[in-house]
């Protein structure tokens, strides 16, 4: 029996587990997909080697590293002295890096290809830097809430989108590709499908957007659960372990309230869940996203202040508008649908998750505040470095 996405009648157990399944094994297969695609891209168009006379390697060892905005190293590798190369290679534990020679006594043509691979090694401590540094900051913020936790900033990157990866230690990397893959399946099941479904009034796209969204939760949390066994970061987020079970909590709340969506059927206002998935999912979620992919690539701030600030401002605007104002109506139509509809008992079911979502929203909102405070401080600091 063919499964069919077009009916909009609620289903047979049989048939919710069927379509179910079918999404989960899509969204598992594009996963996969997305991952291995993205990472070998990486290697071929974000692993060029680095430009000798664009890296830097850092005058103290080891480099200081404080919280906030990242101090570049402060001395061209170009102009560096012998001296000061050695000393820098041998802190990150090459001691025969150009053969058994100092390099001082490298020939002209080997003493180029020496310098590449210094250049390589300083891209990588600078990654190394940014990392430890952003795993601080979420310690810091998400498992022992401490006040005033600086957000880390990434250091300008060296050679935009070509030496990327170099300069990406390999835990920055994961969340990177994991938020591209969140990125499309929020995109997909939040915006380009519902929309659709606004557009020609198709129930295909409405059923493909609840079960796709449903199956991506499932799989979410599984790996969840799975991370907290094998106490390892296996999950699609890629966050902080202090941050994974309010993530458990929200695809709890996700998975509810559209199942709760497909099992009602016709009765379901399904304009106004479509207007929910674009609230949460299409216009607010993939921008916070969005936000994170620029955070630690090259559009950063260190390299791109106008696109990062002009970011941070849309997406605050848009997280206020849609998780703030509209979703207050979201929750009043809601709330009257279904005690008209339903009654009650179906009315606390339904109303636990969106007060629940409502909670996720206030603490969404105020970090998008914070977010663009620092960043435009953290804008200022740049200005103020740049001019002496």
């Amino acid at each position: 029996m063919p499964v069919d996405f077009s009916v909009t009648e609620a289903p047979a157990l049989y048939d919710f587990l069927q379509k179910l399944l079918l999404m989960l094994i899509v969204w598992i297969t594009f996963l996969f997909s997305i991952d291995t695609i993205c990472h070998r891209l990486a290697k071929k168009i974000w692993s060029f080697p680095v430009p000798v006379d664009s890296a830097f390697i850092p005058s103290k060892l080891p480099h200081p590293n404080p919280m906030g905005g990242a101090i570049p190293f402060d001395i061209p590798l170009t102009k560096a002295s012998d001296d000061q190369v050695e000393s820098f290679m041998k802190f990150r534990g090459e001691t025969n890096w150009c053969g058994d020679k100092s390099l001082n006594n490298v020939k002209d043509e080997d003493r180029s290809e020496a310098l590449r691979k210094v250049a390589i090694y300083a891209a990588e401590y600078k990654g190394v830097l940014f990392e430890e540094r952003f795993k601080k900051y979420a310690d810091d913020h998400f498992r022992l809430r401490l006040p005033g936790a600086k957000y880390p900033y990434v250091d300008r990157y060296w050679n935009s989108w070509s030496c990327f990866w170099i300069e990406t230690a390999p835990s920055i990397r994961k969340m990177f590709v994991a938020s591209i893959a969140v990125i499309i399946e929020h995109m997909t099941n939040g915006c380009i499908l519902p929309v659709s479904f606004l557009l020609t009034g198709n129930p295909t796209y409405y059923n493909l957007a609840l079960y796709g969204e449903v199956a991506f939760m499932i799989y979410a949390t599984t790996l969840l659960l799975a991370s907290y066994a094998l106490q390892r970061d296996v999950s699609i987020e890629q966050m902080h372990p202090a941050v994974w079970h309010l993530l458990i909590l929200h695809h709890v709340a996700s998975m509810m309230l559209c199942i709760g969506c497909i099992m009602f059927g016709d009765v379901v206002p399904k304009q106004l869940v479509c207007y929910v998935l674009l609230a949460l999912l299409g216009l607010t979620s993939s921008l916070h996203y969005i936000g994170m992919i620029l955070d630690i690539g090259p559009l950063s701030l260190a390299n791109s202040p106008y696109i990062r600030v002009g970011h941070h401002v849309i997406c605050l605007l848009l997280q206020i508008i849609f998780r703030g104002v509209y979703w207050l109506r979201l929750i009043a139509l809601v709330f009257l649908h279904t005690l008209e509809v339903h009654g009650l008992w179906v009315l606390v079911a339904v109303m636990v998750p969106m007060l629940l979502f409502t909670a996720f929203n206030v603490d969404f909102i105020k970090f998008h505040v914070k977010a663009t405070r620092g960043c435009f401080r953290q804008m200022q600091q740049y200005n103020q470095f740049k001019q002496t």
